[in-house]
């Protein structure tokens, strides 16, 4: 994937292509439904994107993919639209494509084409290059986080992600469905459709006025995602923010996993307004929306975006996140936040006590800190001594954990919390391990020091015989 990774920077240049025939009539517009001279048309755009605008149905839709094909362009880089959808229509899908920088990553998939006369005649049989539309992985974007986080893992429904610690995330794409929860999961933005990015979702929430975002199943005017399961609520937020949004799901068998979208919209359409989502099992009603005071330049990932939000909004829900601790478990012994990628968590110490205190807005959701928590494994359900849920507004800085602290007999140098102590001392016991408090309770460099002492002290001297007659 490395060698294939594009720069987010990069926009590519999308031509818009007009296409007319007996069912449009265009004056401007190319007149031929053959796929063959429209492939012509588009080679000659010299485009990389190409946004048609020409009729939305199935059967045109179908034209327009073999064009694309026969011409050479990732079809995952061809969007298209109604002739009667307007103007906003063509800038919105300008802005995707502009934006699809990850459209190269899509898997590969060779098949033939359907065989005209003269192709026949002539020979010229080709197998075209078609890209399937399924989340991506990005490593680079990753940055590490897959030898800990299993967020996308645990969002997948379909069991088709699984994480090699070594290698990172690896996608069953027999088993993908397109969902989108993985990609709406990713604090970091690493799982990606190709043919809509998320830097295209944050470009499009500068493009003002307002929007109805649906799937490529919809046959009205709207923005087509593959499936409105991939935004996040940090998406909606944004796309908010430049005017009114409306989500409008058609139905189909993926419609199922949209409970927590539902949650997210109901929770923001009462906070901020101005969102309302349509689906086959009822209809969430638009409230009124308040203004937003959103700024922001390049975004490169959702967390990135939370920030900008969270510095413009005070209290807003499921943005930030809230962290429990079982106080009858964490024993402090600072796994989870050494392992803090955001230093969401922090230890604070005084003359004798610690304290964790955990920051919410610093908090990027990334579940982290409870699978590295070592706590909790050895109970029979499983759960961990640190738990994390999405937070219904900001909560403030807050200590989750505080005990005494214990510091070393000889140099006073903090050792570790009275719990954590306790707990060396009961595995150590339950292995048949010797352990005294005078040495527990001392520095590494004491501890040392004293098992040094011990060892002198009990070991025993016998004066060794030296022959003085030798030599």
């Amino acid at each position: 994937m490395s060698d294939l990774f594009l720069n987010p920077l990069i926009k590519l240049k999308v031509g818009i292509f007009y296409h007319s025939c007996d069912h449009n009539k265009n004056p401007s517009g190319f007149n031929s439904c053959d796929p063959l001279q429209i492939a012509m048309k588009l080679k000659n755009l010299g485009s990389r994107a190409v946004v048609i605008v020409g009729i939305y149905d199935e059967t045109h839709l179908k034209l327009y993919k073999e064009a694309a094909l026969r011409a050479g362009i990732n079809p995952l880089l061809v969007r298209v639209i109604d002739h009667s959808w307007g103007e906003m229509a063509i800038k919105e899908n300008v802005t995707i494509l502009e934006n699809a920088w990850a459209a190269d990553l899509a898997l590969v998939e060779e098949k033939p084409l359907q065989v005209s006369r003269r192709e026949v005649i002539t020979g010229n049989l080709q197998k075209i290059k078609d890209r399937i539309d399924k989340p991506v992985y990005i490593s680079e974007m990753c940055k590490g986080f897959h030898r800990a986080c299993t967020v996308c893992q645990d969002s997948c429904p379909y069991k088709a992600i699984t994480i090699d610690k070594k290698t990172g995330v690896i996608i069953n794409y027999d088993k993908c469905t397109s969902c989108g929860l993985c990609v709406s999961s990713c604090p970091m933005s690493a799982i990606e459709f190709p043919s809509v990015s998320q830097h295209s979702i944050f470009e499009l929430a500068r493009v003002k006025g307002d929007k109805v975002i649906s799937c490529y199943k919809d046959s009205g005017n709207s923005i087509k995602l593959p499936c409105i399961g991939m935004l996040s609520p940090e998406d909606i937020v944004l796309l908010r923010s430049s005017g009114k949004v409306t989500l409008k799901c058609p139905g189909c068998e993926l419609s199922k996993n949209l409970s927590f979208l539902k949650s997210v919209v109901n929770d923001l359409n009462n906070e901020i307004g101005g969102i309302s989502l349509i689906t086959p099992e009822g209809i969430i009603e638009m409230k009124e929306a308040k203004e937003l005071q959103l700024t922001f330049e390049f975004l490169t990932n959702r967390s990135e975006a939370r920030k900008v939000i969270l510095n413009s909004l005070s209290n807003i829900s499921d943005i930030t996140y809230d962290v429990i601790i079982d106080q009858n478990k964490c024993t402090i012994c600072e796994s989870c936040i050494k392992w803090c990628p955001s230093s969401a968590l922090t230890l604070e110490r005084t003359t004798d006590s610690e304290k964790i205190v955990f920051d919410s807005k610093k908090c990027i959701g990334c579940n982290i800190c409870v699978n590295v928590c070592p706590e909790g494994d050895n109970e029979c359900n499983g759960k961990k001594a640190i738990t994390i849920k999405r937070s219904k507004g900001v909560p403030a800085a807050k200590v989750i954990m505080e005990d005494y602290l214990v510091r070393c007999r000889v140099c006073g140098e903090p050792v570790g919390s009275r719990k954590s102590l306790n707990h060396v001392k009961k595995i150590m016991k339950e292995r048949g391990l010797e352990c005294d408090d005078e040495w527990l309770e001392r520095c590494p460099r004491h501890r040392a020091e004293y098992s040094f002492q011990r060892r002198f002290i009990s070991a025993k001297f016998k004066p060794k015989r030296f022959d003085l007659n030798v030599g």
